[in-house]
Formats: C-alpha cells, structure tokens, sequence
C-alpha cells in the first residue's frame, strides 16, 4: 500500500489533534475510564481508524491528569487549543475553591 500523501497524513494529524483537545477540554482531569471511552467514542464518530490501545490509553492518562497531548509537533498549539487550556485552567481553579 502506497504511503499517503503528506496533506493528507498532515490532514488525519490535525483531525486526531481537534479530537483529542475536544476531549482535554470535556474531560481533563477526570477520571481514567471516562477520558479513554470519551477518546475512542470521539475517534470513531469521526471515522478516524481506531488507534493502537497503547496510544489511547497513554494519551487518556495525560488528558485525565489535566494535561495536553500534542499529536504533531508541527501543528502546535494553535488558538482553539489556547482556548480549551484557558477553560480547563479556569474550571481547575473553580474546582479548588
């Protein structure tokens, strides 16, 4: 099988990358279980190829430890992912009051 084409790898790397922020911004910090079936209930819904278990569930670990996971570092964190930290920041601290 032919590899694909690099706009279309960077196209797939982005989509995971949304995917997984949606999922930082309704889950971070929450607990384990939740994080990994909200990553790979979101993954399927957007017909994204089911991902190696290992990746998801390191990458639910991060999420529910509050933290981001960048998928490419060529993506960077760009505006919607500033905005998913400044509402996870803010419900952190809500949470700690």
């Amino acid at each position: 099988m032919p590899e694909p084409a690099p706009e279309a790898q960077h196209d797939r790397q982005r989509l995971l990358q949304e995917i997984v922020a949606g999922v930082h911004a309704d889950h971070a910090g929450g607990d384990l279980d939740v994080v990994r079936e909200a990553l790979t209930r979101r993954i399927a819904e957007r017909g994204f190829p089911e991902q190696p278990a290992k990746w998801v569930d390191d990458t639910a670990a991060e999420v529910s430890q509050g933290r981001h996971v960048v998928v490419d570092r060529e993506l960077g964190v760009d505006s919607p992912l500033e905005e998913t930290t400044d509402s996870a920041e803010q419900k952190t601290r809500e949470e700690s009051r």
